[in-house]
């Protein structure tokens, strides 16, 4: 699509240069008193129209006068383009590592951490390389794989103090709280990859940690876009809009300077540490389902969590 610039010329008519001057030889009126004076004829100067030309012409585009206070000028039309391209990219983790430990088993999780918690699982982090704010929505769906001889409960102390004939589990997710997503020390960027989210460094909001049942369990977190720029250089918004679509016209710059780009979860909880657990043959199976749509803005995050909002 072009862009044009209509400019309106308006003509202001200034008349200058008028000679005046007397006659060269001028003499004293008491002197020759029948040589006429000459005078200037106002009525000639004055009656000149200011919306016309000395000839009497009217110019293009000038503003005219219909004899009344109201002045118009011509029409004039302006083609005004949308620079409405957008890019939909949100990258999440390819894969999840979790176990539940109920004896409180040293287990590795990294290359040098190891942990004896009850839940163990690595933390994945979510970002936001759009070019608008997203809502990222979770479903997961838990599983008992041994015919739901697994209780999950909704509090800590309800599996700490539960009888040994109730494999008592008390499952949660844990968002992250306001600190930066880290990968290996450094905070994540626009580069990263889906691969370098499955393990993450984050810092947990326990207190708004969600409890998670079988069937359908929800979280949604609320990113900042993306800066972008134009690949071929900025635009002039008096030359032609670039052709092509966001993919092709824009590129990322950097992710959302406050860290608003990246959120990140982990699971927790805690187990029946006195259940005969070694009699179930099999654990828990966790599916997870993203979806993702533009921020409406009034969508505000959980205090004490860095993206988290309220599921709808």
């Amino acid at each position: 699509m072009k862009k044009r610039i209509i400019m309106i010329l308006i003509s202001t008519l200034i008349i200058s240069n008028f000679n005046l001057g007397l006659p060269e030889s001028i003499v004293k009126a008491n002197q020759l008193e029948d040589v006429p004076i000459p005078t200037i004829n106002t009525e000639e100067i004055n009656g000149v129209d200011n919306n016309e030309v000395l000839d009497g012409e009217q110019k293009e585009d000038e503003i005219i006068s219909d004899g009344t206070n109201i002045l118009e000028s011509s029409a004039v039309e302006m083609t005004v383009p949308i620079y409405n391209y957008e890019i939909d990219n949100v990258i999440v983790p390819t894969a999840y590592a979790m176990s539940l430990n109920p004896y409180e088993l040293p287990i590795k999780v990294g290359e040098e951490l190891v942990s004896t918690e009850q839940v163990v699982s690595k933390q994945y982090g979510i970002i936001n390389k759009s070019s608008t704010d997203k809502i990222v929505k979770i479903t997961f769906v838990i599983e008992d794989m041994n015919g739901d001889k697994i209780t999950f409960v909704d509090s800590a102390d309800e599996a700490k103090n539960a009888d040994e004939n109730i494999y008592a589990v008390y499952l949660t997710l844990i968002p992250a709280d306001e600190s930066q997503i880290k990968i290996n020390g450094r905070n994540v960027d626009k580069d990263t990859s889906a691969s370098a989210l499955s393990d993450v460094e984050m810092s947990g909001a326990e207190k708004e940690a969600i409890v998670l049942h079988p069937g359908e369990n929800r979280i949604a977190f609320k990113l900042s876009k993306a800066t972008y720029n134009f690949v071929d250089g900025m635009p002039s918004i008096s030359g032609e809009k670039p052709e092509g679509d966001g993919e092709t016209v824009l590129e990322v710059t950097e992710l959302c300077p406050d860290g608003k780009s990246v959120t990140a979860f982990t699971f927790g909880g805690v187990m029946n540490p006195n259940a005969r657990w070694e009699k179930l043959l099999k654990g828990i199976k966790i599916t997870a389902v993203y979806t993702y749509e533009n921020a409406r803005g009034e969508e505000q995050t959980v205090e004490g969590t860095g993206a988290m909002i309220t599921v709808d």
